[in-house]
């Protein structure tokens, strides 16, 4: 699994905030389509000739 990626924003907002960022390019590794399993069901992922997301069970 790609390890989180530091945002290092000085922004008060940023530093409260308890989310984990990661880079959808190291999640895809190359590719333009992931499976995710959330509580034994498969979603995929994946990113449009447009360049936005997908995600859809």
């Amino acid at each position: 699994m790609p390890a989180p990626v530091a945002t290092g924003g000085t922004d008060a907002a940023e530093k409260r905030s308890s989310l984990t960022r990661y880079l959808v390019s190291e999640l895809m590794q190359g590719g333009r389509e992931i499976i995710l399993e959330h509580r034994g069901q498969d979603y995929r992922l994946r990113i449009t000739e447009a360049g936005k997301l997908i995600l859809s069970k």
